[in-house]
């Protein structure tokens, strides 16, 4: 594990931690993820690093790299008379844009949209990422829950009725043994689904924090580029 000194002096925990009763709405899941997210961060900086080589230091506005807004829309069913309304917020991540001058600057220009893109695209991959990530560990979430208080409960209501049967020799030792098999299996898809939630609850804050592994090629190029324009 790469571990070494007081480090390897840790130790594992003899149960998973009991499910939250409840866990928080995050309306705001993909903001926090342009707003956390190393990828995202770096991508921008990386930007700016392309600009100061290729010495652009006159703005004159910024690139909407993502537009923010907060929506409302309305949505009519003429033919049921339903109304719906959708509300959101939209993202933004401001870039400056330059004089560029001359036609002797293509090649700055160029290079700056570039890095440019590569924060539209590390920025919708974020988004993406950090919508499924909350989808899976709310569904996680839902799952632990439906297992720990109805299908346990009720397999163990089920098992002690077919022993009390089985006392009144109105069952069979299979059917006992059968049933009992069915509550173990039960018992067994609990925890998993108890484990797939403390998962989903890593996997998530990795995702509004850490740096998305497909996006690690696009930064190598990125960098590659910026390496290039301070070349030349």
């Amino acid at each position: 594990m790469g571990l070494w000194g007081a480090q390897t002096q840790f130790t594992l925990s003899e149960r998973l931690p009991e499910l939250p009763k409840t866990i928080a709405d995050m309306p705001d899941i993909e903001a926090r993820a342009l707003r956390d997210r190393l990828d995202v961060r770096a991508s921008m900086a990386q930007a700016g690093y392309v600009a100061d080589n290729m010495g652009l230091t006159r703005s004159t506005g910024f690139i909407n790299a993502l537009d923010a807004k907060y929506s409302r829309n309305t949505t009519f069913d003429n033919a049921s008379g339903d109304k719906e309304i959708k509300r959101g917020w939209e993202l933004e991540l401001p870039l400056p844009i330059f004089d560029w001058g001359g036609a002797s600057n293509a090649r700055a220009q160029g290079q700056y949209m570039q890095s440019v893109a590569h924060v539209r695209e590390t920025a919708i991959q974020a988004r993406s990422e950090a919508r499924e990530s909350y989808h899976a560990w709310r569904t996680a979430h839902d799952l632990a829950l439906h297992y720990r208080d109805e299908v346990v409960p009720l397999r163990k209501f089920i098992n002690n009725e077919l022993l009390l049967r089985y006392n009144g020799m109105l069952s069979s030792v299979f059917d006992l043994l059968a049933d009992t098999r069915t509550s173990i299996t039960a018992v067994n898809a609990s925890i998993e689904a108890q484990r797939d939630f403390w998962l989903a609850d890593t996997d998530l804050q990795t995702t509004l924090t850490g740096t998305s592994a497909g996006m690690a090629p696009l930064a190598a190029g990125a960098a590659a580029s910026g390496s290039d324009a301070k070349g030349h």
